[in-house]
């Protein structure tokens, strides 16, 4: 475990461990951290998320939504 709670818990979802994770991952990640959000939620904050539009977030992605919510 690192010092960085959000690092870790990215890593913990990152199945295949690429330092990218998909919308099935981003909604495992979103109840890890109990946000409770619906399939259309997900969506919509994935696809806001995913600001370089590759269909996958990076954890820099993750880490300037989370700390801009």
């Amino acid at each position: 475990m690192s010092d960085d709670p959000l690092r870790d818990r990215f890593n913990r979802i990152d199945s295949d461990a690429d330092g990218k994770i998909d919308e099935a991952e981003f909604a495992k990640l979103l109840d890890e951290l109990g946000l409770g959000y619906t399939g259309i939620q997900v969506h919509a904050a994935f696809t806001a998320v995913d600001v370089n539009g590759s269909g996958r977030i990076e954890l820099e992605e993750l880490r300037a939504w989370w700390t801009s919510q």
